[in-house]
């Protein structure tokens, strides 16, 4: 009697003998970020992955971890350090708490615009922060330029013009400095709440507001808890992508220029979609009941134009003056 051979072993075995086309990976990375898993950054994640797929024939597999499925942001860089992570996605808040010049990133009203913003972290400054938290913690920046959002004000039950309305609401901020008194600048008292926290708060009421870029609100459906959505523009936020020093510096050369070239091209779609969802979504919030609010954007970069001067000790004397400057 002849024994029957599963088809799915039939398959595998003809696969095999047809030239290997199921090829099991030889390095495999893990990327994490805090995002959900629709977020562009995330997505920006996934296209990294099937880019580094295809530069290395199949040698090199990403895993991609959305949504703090490996920590918080401060957890995936500490993770990262001890190598427990492989790759991740940070704001420059998050990297200021390990090398605290990186917290000028996120200065309110810093940069005139995202192009601004591109020539600044892609040139010399962007190289002497880079290097220094090399330096320093052994981290190695793979991008500085992925783009976040702009961010905006949103609230629950009252419209915003000008800071002075701001006065005696509690609004969340990251628990961050920069933010917090970013938000403190802006009017409001600043509430610390983690970001998996945010959105029970909103619908408790625990906060009257929070800020954020367009997408987040939208992917996070902020909409249904926050009435208002007031376009203040205050901070132009990037994302950093980073990974372990040592352990990038030990991988194969061709390997090391597939990452660098696929984080370069995933960089670039995730700019792309960042910037569509801007325009689209703020329409998709309206119809979600949001009214949008054209506030006095003069007034509130008035009010926060003395923030940077309470952490220049942190930052370096001049480094923000530089910043300005570039052109």
């Amino acid at each position: 009697m002849i024994k029957k051979i599963p088809i799915c072993a039939l398959l595998i075995v003809g696969l095999i003998f047809l030239g290997g086309d199921v090829q099991a990976a030889d390095i495999i990375i893990k990327f994490a970020d805090t995002v959900a898993p629709d977020h562009p950054n995330h997505l920006a994640a996934v296209k990294f992955a099937e880019l580094v797929a295809q530069k290395t024939n199949g040698r090199v597999r990403v895993d991609t971890f959305p949504a703090a499925q490996l920590g918080n942001e401060k957890e995936l860089i500490e993770g990262t350090m001890l190598g427990a992570v492989d790759m991740f996605q940070v704001s420059p808040g998050a990297l200021s708490l390990f090398q605290r010049e990186f917290g000028i990133l996120d200065c309110p009203y810093l940069f005139r615009d995202l192009e601004h913003v591109y020539k600044t972290v892609r040139g010399p400054i962007g190289k002497k922060l880079s290097d220094k938290i090399a330096k320093s913690r052994g981290i190695k920046l793979l991008a500085l330029d992925w783009y976040y959002g702009a961010r905006h004000l949103t609230t629950r039950n009252k419209a915003i013009y000008k800071p002075e309305d701001l006065k005696g609401m509690l609004i969340r901020a990251p628990e961050q400095p920069v933010y917090l008194e970013a938000v403190r600048a802006m009017g409001a008292t600043p509430t610390p709440v983690d970001f998996s926290d945010l959105y029970m708060a909103l619908k408790q009421g625990t906060v009257d507001g929070q800020e954020n870029p367009i997408p987040t609100i939208y992917t996070y459906k902020f909409y249904e808890a926050q009435k208002f959505i007031m376009l203040t523009g205050h901070m132009i936020r990037i994302i950093t992508v980073g990974t372990n020093a040592s352990w990038f510096n030990k991988l194969p050369q061709d390997v090391q220029t597939a990452i660098n070239e696929a984080i370069a091209e995933a960089g670039a779609f995730n700019n792309d979609l960042v910037q569509k969802q801007e325009k689209e979504l703020i329409v998709n919030l309206k119809e979600k009941g949001m009214t949008v609010v054209e506030p006095d954007v003069a007034a509130f970069r008035e009010a926060s134009a003395k923030v940077h001067l309470k952490f220049e000790k942190q930052w370096g004397k001049g480094l923000f003056e530089e910043i300005v400057a570039v052109e």
